[in-house]
């Protein structure tokens, strides 16, 4: 029971936010400034017939594109499902009510922040490039996209967020089974990382737009943990 646990607040931010943070910002530099990113996807893209030959592949976008996102909607209505059922008195799950509210809050957080993001920022998928056969120039996130340039609307990556949002599981198992803990972590990296390289073969989007949206869903659910469970957390 998360009531019984206590979580030293200074290890636990070093481990949780410091190192990650530490590692994201090495992998994204290197893939946005030492053009790893087009490096890359140029393997997926046959430059010589002007094809992405992995477009409309039945694995890439009727299994891992469609039927991920399907999957995605199912498991978000069974963590809903819990958490209704948890409120009965009598239910196995009713002392879980405010980890299972958690794992929802977190794993809708994740992918909301992304869908607002992309509304904003400039970067376009490659498949519209001009490096890739389509019409638009390369542009980094950070580069200056002048006045004239529409929005990409493709960056962070929304599917691969769709699966990375389950690395909450991690976080809602510290609390309710701490032994389980990086199964959880281990299963939302996996989908995560299954989805975004179905993407990537596709030229959806460049590796960086699916690490940008691990970011994204990793430091939401961490926020959301620590304002659930700030009482769980020892401050020296």
């Amino acid at each position: 029971m998360s009531d019984s646990i206590r979580l030293d607040f200074d290890k636990f931010f070093v481990v949780h936010f410091v190192i990650p943070f530490l590692l994201f910002a090495v992998v994204f530099g290197a893939l946005e400034f030492f053009r790893a990113d087009l490096w890359i996807t140029g393997h997926f893209y046959n430059a010589s017939l002007h094809q992405w030959p992995y477009k409309e592949n039945w694995l890439a976008e009727d299994i891992l594109h469609i039927g991920g996102r399907n999957l995605t909607y199912l498991l978000a209505t069974a963590i809903m499902l819990c958490w209704l059922i948890s409120f009965r008195p009598d239910s196995i799950l009713y002392p879980h009510r405010r980890h299972l509210l958690f794992l929802l809050a977190s794993g809708i957080s994740g992918p909301l922040i992304i869908i607002l993001l992309k509304s904003y920022t400039h970067v376009d998928c490659p498949w519209s490039l001009a490096l890739f056969g389509g019409d638009k120039p390369y542009i980094r996130l950070f580069d200056y996209a002048g006045g004239q340039l529409k929005a990409g609307h493709c960056f962070p990556a929304a599917h691969a967020g769709s699966g990375f949002t389950f690395l909450s599981l991690y976080f809602f198992l510290l609390m309710a089974k701490p032994d389980y803990k990086f199964y959880g972590l281990y299963f939302g990296l996996a989908l995560g990382t299954l989805y975004g390289a179905a993407q990537q073969m596709r030229g959806a989007h460049f590796l960086s737009h699916d690490v940008f949206a691990l970011a994204v869903c990793w430091f939401s659910s961490l926020v959301l943990f620590m304002l659930f469970f700030r009482r769980q957390f020892q401050w020296v």
